[in-house]
């Protein structure tokens, strides 16, 4: 009876710990029965690809909706692209100076800087986006696509700022600067905008168990 109990006690912590989706790590089964749990994927309350590396600087606040930054510098993800074609966005809560891209691994110096040396980093500048608060800036990176990368604004292919080519491992980044508020949006239920052909939002390939 005591181990019942606790049986039920994990299963109920479970279900109130994640949503549906990449949810309980077990679904409850009836008393006395013999078959082992069955485990399955579900949904964290925080989206699983993150703005997780960022300068002292940057303040950046995670959330179902998104991950909001402010502040003076990059932030980036840990999370590489390793799908053939990926999309996310960022939408402008603050006009400022911005920078929306992707990045290789930084340094503390460049994480101080802003995106867009086209040696370590390729970005989108705030002033060729023209974006104001409340629209949307679409970013859609493809591995075997001319351009590597392109933008959109406010679900519109922007013919400028797009980058040809760009070879090997590369993160989501954005960079801020004069009071500029983003939130990057990885997670395809809070688009405000269908990606292009062929892309969709950035998968994360490791197991969680």
């Amino acid at each position: 009876q005591t181990a019942r109990r606790s049986t039920d006690g994990a299963c109920r912590g479970a279900r109130r710990g994640v949503r549906s989706g990449m949810g309980c790590c077990c679904r409850c089964f009836s008393r006395g029965s013999r078959d082992a749990p069955a485990f399955e994927l579900g949904q964290l309350d925080y989206p699983l690809v993150r703005l997780d590396r960022n300068a002292a600087e940057v303040k950046v606040d995670s959330s179902g909706a998104g991950d909001a930054i402010s502040g003076l510098g990059v932030a980036y993800t840990s999370t590489a692209i390793e799908q053939d074609a990926a999309y996310w966005e960022v939408h402008v809560e603050s006009a400022g100076r911005f920078r929306v891209g992707v990045c290789r691994n930084l340094d503390e110096e460049a994480m101080r800087a802003e995106l867009g040396d086209e040696n370590s980093s390729w970005a989108l500048r705030s002033e060729e986006a023209g974006a104001v608060e409340g629209d949307v800036i679409g970013v859609a990176f493809g591995q075997a696509e001319l351009p590597n990368l392109s933008f959109f604004l406010n679900g519109q292919l922007l013919d400028h700022g797009s980058v040809n080519r760009i070879r090997g491992e590369v993160f989501p980044a954005v960079s801020v600067a004069q009071n500029a508020k983003l939130r990057c949006v990885f997670d395809e239920t809070n688009f405000e905008h269908a990606p292009p052909r062929t892309h969709s939002a950035i998968r994360v390939t490791q197991n969680i168990i």
